[in-house]
């Protein structure tokens, strides 16, 4: 079995590599919706966890009158280059003076976990994109990554919710095996113009995305597994673009497509505006041409929205709480879910947060863990050997009692 191949110094062969395999954008279908697909809502209802998919928002509310949501999503590994690339597209204040979040799709090979750790401290989400990034997952693939992201990343496993298929190749099984893991939510199918609904449970199977021919009556009927679409922006020839919009075209024509389909959804029934992302593309390399335009653009635009009255930037694990419960947007603020309490804490503890104030994150404290041509960082005990597939979580390297050990986080700590 293949040993996790977590590379500290990223090479440029690697990272050209990377961009030719994640590609610019990923196809859509101009016609998604299901002429299959049927759903009573007098009897699929949000107290017994079921929603129909919708155009209009939940529980009765007025599109006027509720927030409009925007969530900022990452695929891939967590690494130190990419770090404040992602965080820099969610440095906005929320209108209840939080800061913005995001939420992030971690397959394992060249993550840093203890920035995995930074990036849940901080109020963002971590979620789960399979150990080796493979189009069609293994189940094992799927609960290996929630093993690591737990034992390295100190993510508690009641907080790792969400999934995304890499490639956004989801199938069948691979739903399957989220419903039978105990995930909330996939978020994997486009939505485009007609099928653009708000995020729904699969009780009564899928409606986007259905060229696929998931959509097919009895292909899927998951209870209480949400699907969170990924909104499309039209480009100039209304080709449907969704993941990393800005290689599709210059600063400028990204700018005025991603403004006319945020409108669409801001003037309309305000259902969730995504921004999807590969940190890679918009993050300097030596001897890559310099992202700065791009990056520039795709900053400023979230600025321009971010300042627009009632315009929340929040995790997909936040969306699907107001889901459940749906307020105004003038109550949204005060709900617990959208709060930014920070523990108070003297001493410095593996938290992902610099608790004596003295610009370190997490110091002395990260264990560097090496293990030949491999490697990671982890604010929890190193393995003893690199971890693979089959064996996600070797035996630690520090003995229990020993000088140097840390104790993990429960499996079952929520």
């Amino acid at each position: 079995m293949k040993s996790l191949s977590i590379i500290a110094s990223i090479t440029l062969a690697f990272i050209s590599s990377a961009i030719a395999q994640e590609g610019a954008t990923v196809p859509t279908a101009n016609t998604g919706s299901s002429s299959t697909y049927s759903c009573d809502p007098n009897t699929c209802k949000i107290a017994n966890n079921c929603l129909c998919a919708s155009q209009s928002p939940p529980g009765g509310l007025s599109p006027k009158d509720i927030p409009q949501f925007v969530t900022v999503t990452y695929d891939d590994s967590i690494q130190a280059s990419l770090f404040n690339t992602a965080a820099s597209m969610v440095n906005v204040t929320n209108p209840n003076g939080c800061p913005g979040h995001g939420t992030w799709f971690v397959s394992m090979e060249y993550t840093d976990f203890s920035l995995v750790q930074q990036w849940y401290a901080a109020g963002n989400e971590i979620a789960d994109h399979t150990f080796s990034h493979v189009g069609t997952p293994s189940a094992q693939e799927i609960s290996s990554t929630k093993s690591m992201l737990n034992a390295y990343g100190g993510i508690p496993n009641q907080k790792i919710q969400g999934f995304r298929a890499p490639f956004l190749n989801y199938t069948k099984d691979t739903l399957n095996i989220l419903s039978e893991q105990g995930f909330l939510y996939d978020s994997s199918s486009s939505a485009v113009t007609d099928d653009a609904y708000w995020p729904y449970t699969l009780d009564n199977g899928m409606a986007n995305d259905c060229w696929t021919g998931i959509c097919a009556a009895g292909q899927v009927k998951l209870p209480g597994l949400w699907e969170i679409p990924m909104y499309s922006v039209l480009d100039n020839a209304s080709i449907p673009q969704l993941m990393d919009v800005y290689l599709s075209g210059t600063p400028s024509d990204v700018t005025q497509w991603s403004n006319a389909a945020f409108e669409k959804h801001y003037n309309g029934n305000r259902q969730p505006f995504g921004i999807y992302v590969h940190p890679t593309h918009l993050t300097t390399y030596p001897g890559l041409a310099d992202p700065k335009d791009m990056y520039d653009g795709v900053i400023s635009f979230i600025r321009s929205i971010a300042a627009k009255p009632d315009v929340w930037f929040v995790t997909n694990q936040q969306l699907l709480q107001w889901m459940k419960n749906p307020v105004k947007a003038s109550e949204l603020g005060s709900q617990d879910y959208m709060q930014c309490k920070q523990p108070v804490i003297s001493k410095e503890i593996c938290n992902g947060l610099d608790d004596d104030h003295n610009g370190v994150i997490d110091d002395n404290l990260v264990n560097s863990c090496n293990f030949g041509t491999t490697s990671t960082k982890t604010c929890f005990n190193c393995p003893s050997t690199a971890p693979t597939l089959s064996n996600p979580t070797p035996g630690s390297s520090a003995q229990n009692g020993t000088s140097g050990y840390r104790y993990p986080i429960p499996e079952t700590c929520e």
